[in-house]
């Protein structure tokens, strides 16, 4: 409001009127931050490095045409893990049952004396649960939920580098250098992309197909010069001719390439909950593609809140080779006209569209069990197609 007087809570004079909070330190002994949740970063990092090796063999088809074929591989080692979780309850004291436990959910959730009652400790209340006691350390916050273990509460270290990826791809490049007006490159990549940097339960690394895998690419960029025209195999007399029929360049980028693989993070990417899956080898296919239903059975999935794992280890991967998400399958393409003014100077002339074959690409569905969309897809990843005009003057 006019004329009201903002009290500053610090000045440059005071900066800190309440003092300065120094370092605890180890002054309180093993008591230190307990019952507080902790994390930090991993005290011995090393650094990432990759192993490269590759083959690579060329070979003239004839003057203008060149093929090669290549051969990568790489691993990448000492790769940091996001989190790591030092205080989840050991492996067996949890259900490995297909379907909810409810034994081993009441076991674990059942109330019991606290030994740290009485204690300066958050965790000092007079009950606690068996879960929180059967923690490595149960003076801190217990790092296992009833939906599976946590990267927000227990005792976290974070970029542990112990993480590794393997990649191989075979690459096959076709290259026609101009001639008679055309140019002409294809590229196609048989790839595969596996990580090990991840957690599927505390203290079991999960090897798997990356989310960043994109097992086939394919790119066709051409150009061609119509033959029409000043200095072209049909050539005008007339001025006017080869004002009209003359200069015309024939551009297209075709692009195919599929989908990544799914993460089934069933509503968190640093935790993944765990599914309850009916379903056996083979029954999970997806359809990335469809928009009027579901993209996948979902009747094969547990999607009630009262059915879904507690206390469980997890066997369901985060991704599968089959399962993926829509790709791309994409056409650009232009057409120039050029008039010739001088020898130095033209103007030329740019229609450009953008996919115009108008093909959608599609997000992953949704993949939270509990969610009224799970299954859906409901966003389109790329623009629909695009038409530009353009000039430019050269001189």
């Amino acid at each position: 409001m006019p004329g009201s007087v903002i009290t500053p809570l610090a000045t440059l004079t005071n900066p800190f009127p309440n003092g300065l909070l120094f370092p605890a330190g180890s002054s309180a002994g093993l008591a230190t931050f307990e019952g507080q949740a902790i994390t930090f970063l991993a005290p011995k990092m090393q650094n990432p490095y990759s192993i490269r090796w590759d083959l690579d063999i060329q070979q003239t088809l004839n003057k203008d045409t060149m093929l090669e074929v290549a051969y990568v591989g790489n691993h990448s080692v000492h790769l940091p893990v996001p989190q790591t979780q030092l205080n989840a309850i050991p492996d067996q004291y949890l259900s490995t049952l297909p379907i909810r436990d409810t034994a081993v959910n009441s076991a674990l959730s059942a109330t019991t004396p606290n030994p740290f009652a009485g204690l300066t400790t958050p965790l000092n209340t007079a009950t606690t649960t068996v879960a929180q006691l059967l923690a490595p350390y149960p003076e801190f916050p217990v790092g296992t939920t009833s939906s599976g273990w946590s990267a927000s509460t227990g005792v976290i270290e974070e970029n542990e580098t112990i993480g590794q990826s393997f990649f191989e791809a075979l690459n096959v490049r076709l290259e026609r250098r101009l001639a008679a007006g055309l140019l002409l490159t294809g590229n196609y990549m048989f790839s595969r992309l596996i990580e090990e940097d991840t957690w599927l339960n505390p203290g079991q690394m999960e090897k798997r197909i990356s989310p960043f895998d994109h097992t086939h690419h394919f790119v066709l960029a051409g150009s061609y010069e119509l033959p029409f025209g000043r200095g072209r195999h049909f050539a005008f007399s007339q001025r006017w001719e080869d004002l009209v029929a003359g200069g015309w360049v024939v551009n297209g980028i075709y692009t195919y390439e599929t989908g990544a693989p799914i993460v089934w993070s069933n509503g968190s990417t640093n935790t993944p909950g765990d599914y309850v899956f009916y379903g056996g080898p083979g029954a999970l296919v997806v359809d990335p593609n469809q928009t009027n239903g579901t993209a996948f059975n979902t009747a094969l999935f547990a999607t009630n809140s009262t059915q879904t794992f507690a206390y469980h280890l997890r066997t369901f991967s985060t991704t599968f080779p089959n399962l993926r998400a829509d790709g791309i399958d994409d056409l650009d393409a232009s057409i120039l006209k050029q008039f010739n003014i001088t020898e130095k100077a033209y103007l030329q002339l740019r229609l450009e569209a953008f996919n115009l074959m108008n093909h959608p690409e599609f997000t992953a569905p949704n993949v939270t069990a509990t969610n009224g969309s799970f299954g859906l897809v409901t966003t389109q990843l790329n623009r629909s197609r695009a038409l530009q005009l353009g000039a430019r003057f050269v001189f």
